[in-house]
């Protein structure tokens, strides 16, 4: 299968369509939709879309989604990841272009057109970034969207990533107590074109590269609205001393009620060798933390398997070290600091079926408690046919799904108080940036 660079120039002629669409637009919908019918296009694939809402500007560039039929020879048409192009004369990129690009147009009033033809649209999209070179960023990650949806990249950095994905993607459950905002941020995540290797197209498959242009974190590949310099960012919980920078690409910032949750994407340093995690959230209305370590299973003949390591034995004792020196036992003090369990440290095990783009789904993995785990890596633990440790969906059913944990969180049901809270605070305040990467989120009110 040759995926052709499909684009579409979409003009809304009708202008009370045209001004509830532009209201949504600047209200921060998700989407909007149209009926269109346009030809060489197939149910469920993505394409590019200008959109423009007079004869003489391009406004908007997004991702545009064919669906069913809703009427006779039309499909309705989901518009996503829209981006303003601060209103773009069609004139200055007709005076580039050996073509005019005005007959190219699909008037949503009539609904009929086609795509334009590649080298045209490539053409047409070179002028866009020239006259934008602010947005040349942004509109490559629309680009990438569209190219690589529906994708499963594989490889190192892809792993490292989907870990990353799941942390990020979980925080955000805990602070929205939805899933609404996790689907939005994530369904944008796109890898940059040159960073992708060994591309199969029949296989829907490829490697993910680490660039020494550009950061490799998850965190890079999500729109920059979310992104904030740390400097613009009031921090109440974290001190970062030293002058290393302690997040890759700025600190991103999610808002919703009235409250905010700040996620920093940090270099690991000492709290990773005392703690042993790679997600730290705190909840402030509830003065918790909670803590996750996050581990890969691989598919073994169709069964997800992890094998426990010496890593994770250490890991584990770092856990039961603090949590021993840690563990609170002085009298409950109030409504908030109530738990079903103060422990705070969980580990999820996640699939490895693959990195995808535009995709706002976590992966179905299994949250297990610390003393859990201790359980199954023990002696008396679930064995392997051959009698050696391993960790399967079927042999450690008493998992928190997604739902379930971030659910308890966010209402305040596990993580840790007092003692716990106060030990884990000073550490983060005392971190310096080194080794491999940990992601906090804070939430606060804003």
């Amino acid at each position: 299968m040759t995926r052709k660079n499909t684009g579409l120039l979409v003009r809304f002629d009708e202008s009370r369509r045209a001004d509830v669409i532009k209201w949504k637009i600047g209200e921060g919908f998700e989407s909007f939709s149209d009926a269109l019918s346009v030809t060489d296009w197939d149910v469920g694939q993505f394409s590019t879309a200008l959109l423009s809402f007079s004869e003489a500007t391009i406004d908007y560039i997004c991702l545009a989604k064919k669906g069913n039929q809703v009427v006779t020879s039309k499909s309705r048409v989901e518009f996503s990841s829209v981006l303003d192009l601060e209103s773009i004369r069609i004139s200055e990129i007709e005076a580039v272009l050996p073509t005019v690009v005005h007959r190219y147009f699909i008037k949503a009033s009539q609904g009929i057109g086609g795509a334009i033809p590649p080298k045209t649209w490539g053409a047409a999209i070179d002028v866009v970034k020239e006259l934008r070179p602010h947005l040349v960023p942004e509109i490559e990650r629309i680009l990438s969207l569209q190219r690589f949806s529906g994708m499963r990249f594989h490889g190192s950095v892809a792993e490292i990533q989907i870990q990353e994905r799941e942390a990020l993607g979980i925080s955000l459950d805990i602070f929205s107590g939805s899933n609404k905002l996790r689907n939005r941020v994530l369904s944008e995540w796109a890898p940059p074109a040159e960073a992708v290797s060994d591309l199969d197209e029949e296989n829907q498959s490829a490697i993910l590269l680490a660039l020494p242009t550009s950061s490799p974190s998850f965190l890079s590949g999500i729109s920059t609205r979310y992104i904030q310099e740390e400097s613009a960012i009031q921090h109440d919980l974290f001190t970062w001393p030293g002058d290393a920078p302690v997040h890759a690409g700025g600190i991103s910032v999610f808002e919703q009620g009235g409250r905010k949750l700040s996620v920093i994407y940090a270099n690991r340093n000492a709290l990773e060798h005392t703690l042993g995690v790679d997600l730290i959230y705190y909840n402030e209305l509830f003065d918790l933390f909670v803590l996750v370590q996050y581990k890969i299973m691989k598919d073994e003949g169709g069964v997800m398997v992890y094998r426990p390591d010496g890593q994770l034995s250490e890991e584990l004792a770092r856990m039961d070290t603090f949590r021993d020196v840690a563990k609170n036992t002085a009298p409950l003090a109030s409504h908030e600091a109530h738990r079903l369990s103060d422990d705070g440290f969980m580990v999820k095990m996640v699939p490895n079926t693959g990195l995808m783009p535009a995709s706002g789904e976590l992966i179905k993995g299994m949250y297990l408690s610390r003393e859990y785990m201790n359980f199954l890596i023990s002696t008396v633990g679930p064995k392997g046919p051959r009698g050696g440790s391993q960790i399967t969906f079927e042999n450690a059913p008493r998992y928190l799904t997604n739902t379930e944990f971030s659910s308890l969180v966010h209402a305040g049901w596990i993580g840790t108080q007092g003692t716990g809270t106060s030990m884990i605070k000073s550490l983060i305040e005392s971190f310096y940036t080194t080794g491999r990467a940990l992601l906090i989120a804070h939430e606060t009110k804003k």
